[in-house]
């Protein structure tokens, strides 16, 4: 529901009175249940925080605004790099907000709206991220209660998952009831993504939301709500009731080990569960999802060895179809030949010397190799990520029945085209404008319904064969040997960092 321009203008009013000259209001960065989210300027320390501003009932109920603004505290003194810190907390008659850091990204939910579901890796990312705070925050007495796409940000720079909202969901466990959200009890939540506990008004504890981050992985995954219903109270009973299907039913192409991470998480019985987050992290760790970063020098150098192998084929074609096909001189023949080779000898010395300046940066041919089959595996990975999305499927479908559409009335309008000729003698023939419309016409339009019918996101290309074909194989690494051949090595400096552990210390489950 958009909110008028005239109470909006009322509400940023009411807000930089509130707030005086501490901040200055750039923009609305996003509005919901929970209350509206500014980007504001710190004036003292000149730097961007996002100024959540609560609904009013916050500022109008006295034992909920102390109880907000003591748990508010408890947030502000966490510090670990997955969680969003909590700066200060504005008050006054009319208004509560707290500033928090602003993180230049996006959340899980506009991510998944934006670019479908997420490729495996980026799943492992966000589950250990968000475990390694949820560890964090459980071992210093505080459950979340409000895990949920909507509440992870993703940092755009470095992909880092960050929690936000610690402590909010306790705090308004009594205010009036806000978009999205469902009181049960002491608890606060969204439907969609609360534990059973959680929804019954049971104790919970650290494990609840580990529960929603299951059904958060399910989310970012399949790009869907695992628990829907057409109201509150049937979403709540699903939760209560209903299993949550395996993730591995929506995504064939998740490995085992993280299939059944996600699906113990969603378990109904608390015990079931894992104990703690941080043995979720470290089934998830023990299992080697988190594949090690590409280097970006041989990232970049399989696009290199990539491109080299279309130019050869398609210079050793066109040499061969021009030596065939030409009707002049010898020299006439050899020389445009001789000039493309030229280009592809070049082109190949490049690369090998591309090779030499991975091996003085201290990258073994092995460790090539191994980043080739790496980067083969993402795509293969993607595609199958593709073609688990219902979205794309439709497209692909809707792509070959217009392709298909498309080449028939191509061949017509060819066949048309042939029709309206005039013969004027027996090898001959004119055509007019109408003829000479369709049959460039036929053939544009069959040109593209071919591609349409022939290029499919779920089908291995022609360039990813060949590489796999030439540079996975014997000659490639003979190719990257020769080019590294006598080259002293020094230690490499782009290699990945291995991720860092944060300890937990104290109790891990939290009274509510």
């Amino acid at each position: 529901m958009t909110t008028p321009p005239v109470t909006q203008a009322a509400e940023l009013a009411a807000i930089r009175r509130a707030i005086g000259a501490r901040y200055t209001l750039e923009r609305e960065l996003g509005r919901g249940g929970m209350g509206t989210v500014y980007l504001a300027r710190d004036v003292k320390l000149d730097r961007p925080v996002a100024l959540k501003v609560l609904p009013s009932e916050f500022a109008s109920q006295v034992a909920l605004r102390d109880r907000f603004l003591a748990e508010t505290r408890t947030a502000a003194s966490f510090s670990h790099p997955n969680i969003v810190p909590v700066y200060a907390v504005e008050e006054s008659d009319d208004l509560l907000a707290y500033a928090m850091g602003f993180i230049e990204g996006e959340t899980l939910a506009e991510r998944v709206a934006r670019t479908g579901p997420m490729p495996v890796r980026d799943v492992v990312r966000m589950l250990q991220d968000t475990g390694y705070a949820l560890a964090y925050a459980h071992g210093r007495g505080v459950v979340h209660r409000d895990i949920k796409p909507d509440n992870i940000m993703l940092e755009r720079a470095t992909g880092r998952a960050l929690v936000m909202d610690f402590g909010i969901s306790r705090s308004i466990s009594h205010a009036v009831p806000a978009a999205n959200l469902t009181r049960v009890g002491e608890v606060v939540g969204t439907p969609e993504y609360m534990s059973p506990e959680q929804a019954a008004g049971d104790v919970v504890d650290g494990r609840s939301d580990l529960y929603s981050l299951g059904l958060t992985a399910h989310f970012a995954a399949t790009g869907r709500t695992v628990m829907t219903g057409e109201s509150t109270q049937k979403i709540l009973v699903k939760q209560l009731t209903e299993a949550v299907p395996s993730i591995a039913v929506a995504r064939s192409d998740f490995p085992a080990a993280l299939a059944a991470a996600i699906d113990q998480c969603v378990q109904k019985d608390p015990a079931d569960r894992f104990a703690t987050a941080e043995a979720l992290v470290d089934a998830i760790d023990a299992a080697q999802l988190a594949e090690p970063d590409i280097p970006v020098p041989i990232r970049l150098f399989a696009g290199e060895v990539g491109t080299l192998s279309m130019v050869a084929v398609g210079i050793l074609l066109y040499s061969w179809l021009f030596a065939h096909s030409s009707q002049g001189s010898s020299v006439d023949t050899l020389l445009p030949i001789f000039a493309l080779l030229a280009v592809l000898f070049t082109r190949a010395l490049t690369t090998l010397s591309e090779a030499r300046r991975l091996a003085i940066a201290g990258f073994s041919v092995d460790e090539v190799m191994a980043g080739f089959e790496r980067v083969m595996h993402e795509r293969a990975q993607r595609r199958e990520e593709l073609r688990a999305d219902s979205d794309t499927r439709r497209l692909r479908r809707l792509a070959i029945r217009w392709g298909s559409v498309g080449l028939v009335v191509s061949v017509a309008m060819v066949v048309q085209a042939l029709r309206l000729r005039v013969r004027i003698d027996p090898r001959h023939y004119i055509s007019g404008t109408v003829a000479v419309a369709l049959i460039f016409g036929g053939a544009a339009l069959m040109g593209t319904s071919v591609v349409l019918l022939m290029k499919s996101p779920f089908r291995m290309p022609p360039g990813e064969r060949l590489f796999r074909a030439l540079w996975l194989g014997p000659f490639g690494r003979a190719f990257i040997r020769f080019g590294t051949r006598k080259v002293k090595a020094r230690p490499a400096t782009s290699r990945p960092l291995p991720s860092v552990r944060t300890a937990t210390v104290g109790p891990v489950d939290a009274a509510p």
